[in-house]
């Protein structure tokens, strides 16, 4: 139904103005395809640019002589996360 008016619209424009029409209808088109594939996007990556922040790094699982190493890399993130809310109280 709503085709047919649109169509009968289409029939009452002069033709010297099809080529205007055809633009506005083509370039609808694409934008309406640009706009969903945007969201189908969104969808596949719903944390694409979303800035996330870890207070603690994630601990990976290991024994012996990685462990110490893990360990002395916390301890400096610790320090280091102290050492800026000292410096923001400031």
């Amino acid at each position: 139904m709503l085709q047919e008016q649109i169509i009968h619209e289409i029939n009452n424009i002069p033709s010297n103005k099809l080529n205007e029409l055809y633009d506005l209808i083509h370039y609808f088109r694409l934008g309406l395809l640009h706009e969903q594939q945007e969201l189908d996007a969104n969808k596949a990556y719903p944390l694409l640019g979303v800035k996330i922040r870890y207070d603690e790094p994630f601990e990976p699982v290991c024994i012996g002589q990685d462990t110490r190493r893990w360990q002395a890399v916390k301890d400096q993130h610790t320090v280091d996360t102290e050492n800026k809310i000292r410096e923001n109280q400031s």
